[in-house]
């Protein structure tokens, strides 16, 4: 999760002139020079537009054109399709918390726009994929963000993990003699209280679960140790961005599956501080660039590991932001464009439709200050991430009791077609 709310329509831009000029006018000085932005190869959209990436974006772009990744455009959380008078006028439902970080957050990640409830999506698969889950078996969903609601069922709930690996019982790592004797002496005192027996009813269950979490770290902790990963997560000035090394220990978390007996997985990454009110340019050209190095870095290590074929990404963000400036950055928006990323993905497009980025009463999707309405629901892509994952596709209205608003389930195609699940 791009957490904070992603500035995406200065990460996909029309490059057509007409397009571009509407862009420009919109976004002021906020835009981005049509010269500058990295060409979409063999695409334009229903309306004959094509479209460029952000300059931090190269890597991201060469994974376009090499058909292994896709755009998802004016996307969001919906209850049912709405129009600008609809909404105005209050005639139709929409989401909770509309344009709150927070609600918007939990939005994206239990598909219930019209409630506030800590049961994600992800969640749900692990309550019925991993139903009968032994007990001191890893969750099929890792968390490299610790605890969230996209991972959390009724029942099932997410692995926590750090990009060095599980967490565990530990002591400082030191090669003075003194310390390492200590840190033993402390190991020792870990180990027979481990083992004891306990009288006190809190003191036992107190104790059962440090020794569950030791287990599984241990576990987890001895399949990671068996793989081996060479590709480079760092950027061009030699570091290792944490979101790079979040990714990496998901790449060889995905190739411990069968040692940890996973046939499935979830994964929940959150990198941090999209919320640009101020400094749009200087920050969004930062942190994109971050973005680009570490989901480059991640699906050429999917590719060296051998399970490329097996995984699907995809970012959400809590929303678009508008298109109007407020000054040197910008507000809350709604829609918004969002990627996905895999061997699966029918790359090399952009699904959904990209709207018109004029601004007032002449665009029928501007609420406000370049306020975007959504015209793709996040259902409908999430919709088609379930049926690759395995989901029954009579299954997915009691996934997303919203999707039927947007889509027929009884016909054959899904609904955006950005997925090969054949």
């Amino acid at each position: 999760m791009l957490d904070g709310g992603n500035d995406s329509f200065n990460m996909l831009v029309p490059t057509t002139v007409s397009a571009h000029n509407d862009y420009k006018s919109s976004r002021g000085d906020l835009a981005i020079e049509r010269t500058t932005l990295l060409p979409l190869l063999n695409f334009k959209d229903q309306n004959n537009k094509s479209f460029g990436l952000h300059p931090s974006l190269p890597k991201v772009r060469n994974l376009f054109n090499d058909q292994k990744l896709a755009f998802i455009s004016n996307i969001a959380p919906l209850v049912e399709p709405i129009t600008k008078v609809e909404f105005k006028a209050g005639s139709k439902p929409v989401p909770v918390g509309l344009m709150s970080h927070s609600d918007q957050f939990k939005h994206w990640q239990t598909s219930r726009p019209l409630e506030r409830t800590n049961s994600g999506w992800f969640g749900t698969f692990a309550d019925v994929l991993q139903k009968s889950k032994a007990n001191n078996a890893i969750s099929m969903n890792i968390s490299l963000a610790g605890s969230n609601i996209m991972q959390n069922g009724k029942e099932a709930r997410e692995y926590a993990v750090t990009d060095k690996g599980s967490i565990g019982l530990n002591v400082k790592r030191t090669d003075k003699p003194q310390l390492v004797a200590l840190n033993n002496v402390l190991m020792g005192g870990f180990d027979r209280m481990l083992a004891a027996d306990y009288d006190s009813a809190f003191d036992s269950t107190y104790i059962d679960g440090i020794r569950h979490a030791q287990s599984q770290h241990e576990t987890f902790k001895a399949a990671i140790d068996k793989i081996a990963l060479s590709t480079n997560f760092k950027s061009a000035d030699g570091k290792e961005s944490p979101l790079a090394a979040q990714l990496k220990m998901v790449a060889k978390s995905i190739a411990a599956a069968p040692t940890l007996g996973l046939s499935q997985q979830t994964f929940f990454v959150r990198y941090i501080g999209w919320d640009h009110h101020s400094e749009l340019l200087n920050n969004h050209q930062r942190m994109l660039g971050v973005l680009d190095d570490a989901l480059s870095a991640f699906q050429l290590a999917l590719t060296e590991l051998g399970v490329a074929d097996k995984t699907l990404t995809f970012t959400g963000s809590d929303f678009g932001r508008s298109l109007t400036s407020n000054g040197n950055g910008t507000d809350h928006g709604w829609g918004g464009n969002t990627l996905i990323m895999g061997n699966d993905v029918n790359g090399g497009k952009i699904y959904g439709t990209y709207p018109e980025l004029t601004l007032g009463t002449s665009n029928p999707l501007d609420i406000g200050g370049g306020v975007m309405i959504p015209t793709t629901a996040t259902d409908e892509l999430y919709a088609e991430l379930a049926v690759w994952f395995g989901v029954e596709k009579s299954d997915l209205p009691k996934l997303f009791p919203n999707l039927e608003n947007f889509y027929d389930n009884s016909q054959d195609a899904l609904p955006l077609g950005a997925v090969n699940v054949s």
